[in-house]
């Protein structure tokens, strides 16, 4: 993680939230979208990639169905520059496909690692080598997109239901706690808003942003094969900001202050 996060995380990120709480007058960059099939046995997932005029943070939104992650992604690259990678298929989570007559699906947050591909194929419904291959292929493909090594930080934006998946889970009896090295639950905050991260400097500086947050244990995390594992065996910084279907304002302010936390300073 850069060494000046700390330092400087706290006025620079006070002034991009108090700037996104005031409100500004719409979008400041252009965003161009283009789009890109990967292939996926028979037939091909689309990849949209939404660019903004400016850099700033690449995200990336691997559920087709959690589209207010998706817009809260585009408002804040709209007003502070970055790119958004999308999966474009079927508007559902999961993703279907044909390969040699036989019908598979699969959780594309669950291909990143071979254990996580065999699992998210058989639980869904079918298995066979060459579906595995096919998926396997498709998330090297999809990592190649994403230019994911040449990231200082790799960040995903999901959504949850109400009931469903929060930061609670990975609490004292949470159905989640053994992935979870620290978690932090900011007073007043709604427990479906949250950071999920694989790195302790952005726990921290999360946390004393006044965040709900959690720090995956990269040594005990069940191998689901979700892209946080993948980032925690390669030793790469990882957060994914979550949050529940249409809390979109939260969303936005959650990602703006990760954008002024990894903004680097002047030269």
């Amino acid at each position: 993680m850069q060494d000046w996060l700390l330092d400087g995380m706290t006025l620079a990120g006070a002034l991009l939230v108090l700037a996104t709480m005031l409100g500004g007058c719409g979008p400041r960059y252009r965003i161009t979208e283009t789009r890109t099939p990967l292939r996926l046995g028979e037939a091909s997932v689309d990849v949209a990639l939404h660019q903004a005029e400016a850099p700033g943070l690449t995200f990336i939104n691997l559920h087709d169905n959690e589209d207010t992650a998706a817009q809260a992604a585009l408002e804040v690259i709209g007003e502070h520059g970055g790119r958004l990678l999308e999966l474009r298929h079927s508007g559902q989570r999961n993703v279907a496909f044909a390969l040699e007559d036989s019908a598979y699906v699969f959780d594309p947050n669950r291909i990143f690692t071979e254990a996580g591909i065999a699992a998210t194929l058989d639980t869904l419904g079918a298995y066979s080598p060459a579906a595995h291959d096919a998926v396997r292929a498709f998330a090297d493909s999809l990592l190649r997109l994403y230019d994911l090594d040449g990231l200082g930080v790799v960040v995903t934006v999901h959504n949850n239901g109400d009931t469903e998946y929060s930061a609670l889970s990975y609490t004292d009896g949470g159905d989640l706690a053994r992935d979870a090295r620290l978690t932090h639950l900011a007073e007043g905050a709604d427990p479906d808003d949250f950071f999920f991260v694989t790195d302790l400097d952005l726990f921290d500086a999360l946390r004393l942003g006044g965040f709900n947050v959690v720090l995956q244990d990269n040594d005990r995390v069940t191998d689901d094969g979700s892209l946080s594992v993948y980032c925690g065996l390669r030793g790469l910084a990882y957060v994914n900001v979550e949050a529940q279907h249409r809390h979109r304002r939260e969303q936005v302010r959650m990602i703006t202050y990760l954008a002024a936390l990894l903004r680097p300073p002047p030269a």
